[in-house]
């Protein structure tokens, strides 16, 4: 039942987050954070995973803003381009999976990998629509971009999982 209702206050962050922008989505990701310390951690040591994502998420999607496969409307050509702070907020509620929702993939690379490849592209395919994003033609190959790096990110949250004991935990925190 855990699971279900972590995957589920996941989608609910992800909605807001897309749909609502910055301020929204910080504060449903404190509520979200808050929620998740409290009725899902079994181990302080889920707080790395959630810190190494948002280090993760500032580095991946910044290069891709950088590179140009991801812009926003109206924003300046010119300047220094960050992802949004909704789009990290999203990477901060990934982390928050591996341990409940996502503990299926416990010792899955491959599978991790596969599913990289496949669930992300279709996820940042669908958010740009919502969030007023735009993908770099051709379109398909930022998504093979975005599969590809989640391809590798997916089997990271895996490991450090695994490294610091996320999956066997089954009690207290």
């Amino acid at each position: 039942m855990m699971r279900l209702a972590n995957a589920i206050l996941f989608q609910l962050v992800w909605f807001i987050c897309l749909l609502f922008g910055s301020a929204w989505a910080l504060a449903a990701t404190a509520v979200y954070l808050f929620l998740h310390d409290r009725y899902f951690m079994r181990t302080r040591r889920e707080w790395r995973l959630v810190c190494v994502f948002l280090c993760l998420g500032f580095i991946i999607d910044g290069v891709f803003f950088q590179l140009g496969l991801f812009s926003i409307a109206n924003a300046d050509p010119d300047a220094f381009k960050l992802p949004p702070i909704w789009l990290l907020c999203l990477w901060v509620s990934v982390a928050t999976m591996f341990a409940h929702s996502l503990d299926f993939l416990r010792s899955r690379y491959v599978l991790g990998a596969v599913m990289g490849m496949i669930g992300p592209p279709m996820s940042y395919f669908a958010g740009a629509k919502l969030a007023g994003i735009t993908l770099a033609e051709p379109t398909i190959l930022s998504l093979f971009a975005v599969g590809a790096m989640w391809m590798l990110v997916l089997p990271i949250g895996i490991r450090l999982s695994e490294k610091w004991a996320l999956f066997s935990l089954q009690g207290a925190k």
